[in-house]
């Protein structure tokens, strides 16, 4: 089908903060009050305000569940949370064996969890439904991620891909089936981007880091500036090393005495020792090595503790240079503008996916002769997800409504449906077709197990 000569009917949703706000913090506070056990009849309340507000043709969705089944299915959740909280003090290996049972059962949960929202969601008064299978889940949520290792990762656009399709073609409106159609290849456009990026971001980082590096090393050098470092060798000649340090503590008399009366003039010379020597009459060498005999007094700790403290000193120093040089407005602004590029790239990759998959799969979806259309954008969500974040933290989380309502009527407004049908009429006929087969949707396990 030509899509540019097809009715074009977009999704509108007419939600509002204030109307929000009202339900939100009711929600809140009753939560809190109850300890968490209202929190099944706040998910139901939050719902049906968004699903009653986001319209086809100005008629809303609705939601049917029961807060009682939500509770259920999370006092189920909290129970198997709080064993496995506490099986560690009873054997390491029991924490091991919950992390395997939930392994198993996730496809299971993923089946449940699709079956409730599904058939608890309707348009116009038809329901929707969910008729995937363990068996396919278990493919896809359990067998394929274990080749991810084999495959060096190579494996997970793939995936992504077949969990889409799993959860698209398993739904059904009436007895309507939705199909997606397989885009393997464009999955992989998208993976692939994501993959070059952080190798970009590698090779500067293996670039900038390294003169960064240097740059600081060239900053404690200059803070160092005038203090004797402790040479290698040097290290080894005490009597050089207490010499060197002459104006390390004032508190050291015998050193001092030892020092000046012997080597005046040993850290200046310490580098030339060699070719002094050579040069030197016996008298002289004899003197040069009076110094080593005098701390041959000296025991190994005394040397030790004596070293220690000049390092100590000489650490001290650094410090002190260092939290000046960490204070200078250029470091700052390195930290704060690393921050934020972590940050932009977080926020990026997560739009990216969201926006280039979330359009492939509505895209590439059609029901009878009705099509989607999505034109969601990365660095919209971008800019949507940071500006929120930073409101409801300058708000202390108050603005978390206004937020919420912002990213529903901007993912509404990006998806339309494309197709010459009346809506009525459709709907219609999808009951009919209900009541002609005898498959009304009934609730075979009223408890709620999905994750949301």
């Amino acid at each position: 089908m030509d899509s540019v000569s097809q009715k074009i009917t977009p999704i509108i949703f007419k939600g509002k903060t204030a109307e929000y706000f009202g339900i939100w913090i009711v929600n809140l506070l009753l939560t809190i009050i109850t300890l968490g056990i209202y929190s099944a009849w706040a998910k139901v309340r939050r719902k049906k305000y968004f699903y009653h507000n986001t319209l086809i043709e100005s008629v809303g969705f609705d939601y049917h569940a029961k807060p009682i089944s939500i509770l259920k299915g999370r006092i189920i959740a909290f129970a198997f949370f709080m064993g496995y909280s506490f099986s560690a003090n009873i054997s390491p290996v029991l924490p091991i064996a919950f992390m395997l049972i939930l392994f198993i059962f996730l496809p299971w949960l993923v089946v449940r969890g699709s079956i409730f929202n599904a058939r608890n969601s309707s348009h116009r008064g038809l329901r929707f439904d969910f008729v995937g299978t363990v068996g396919q889940a278990a493919k896809v949520f359990i067998v394929l991620p274990l080749l991810t290792f084999f495959t060096l990762g190579l494996i997970i656009p793939y995936i992504s891909h077949e969990k889409s399709q799993f959860l698209v073609n398993n739904h059904r409106f009436g007895l309507s089936q939705f199909e997606m159609r397989r885009v393997v290849k464009q999955f992989y456009k998208v993976y692939l981007i994501i993959l070059i990026i952080p190798l970009i971001i590698g090779i500067l980082a293996a670039i900038a880091v390294p003169a960064y590096q240097q740059y600081m090393i060239k900053a404690a050098s200059q803070a160092n500036a005038g203090t004797q470092y402790v040479q290698p060798f040097v290290a080894l000649q005490p009597s050089i090393v207490l010499a060197a340090n002459e104006t390390a503590d004032s508190t050291m008399p015998t050193i001092e005495r030892v020092y000046s009366e012997n080597v005046p003039d040993a850290s200046l010379e310490a580098n030339q020792m060699p070719a002094d020597m050579s040069e030197n009459t016996p008298e002289q060498a004899v003197d040069m090595q009076e110094p080593t005999a005098n701390t041959q007094d000296l025991t190994e700790l005394e040397q030790q503790k004596m070293l220690e403290e000049i390092m100590q000193k000489q650490e001290q120093a650094s410090k002190g240079k260092m939290q000046e040089i960490l204070k200078q407005p250029l470091y700052l602004l390195i930290v704060l503008a690393g921050l934020g590029l972590y940050a932009f790239f977080i926020f990026g990759f997560v739009a990216y996916l969201q926006a280039r998959i979330g359009n492939l799969i509505w895209n590439n979806t059609k029901i009878d002769q009705l099509t989607f259309q999505s034109k969601l954008r990365a660095r919209d969500f971008i800019w949507l997800y940071f500006s929120n974040i930073v409101a409801i933290m300058l708000t202390f989380g108050l603005a978390t409504p206004w937020a919420q309502i912002r990213l529903a009527r901007y993912r509404a407004s990006k998806l339309s449906i494309i197709g010459d049908v009346d809506f009525d009429q459709f709907v219609g006929d999808k009951k009919a077709e209900v009541k002609a087969t005898g498959e009304e949707i009934a609730e075979m396990f009223d408890v709620d197990l999905s994750f949301g």
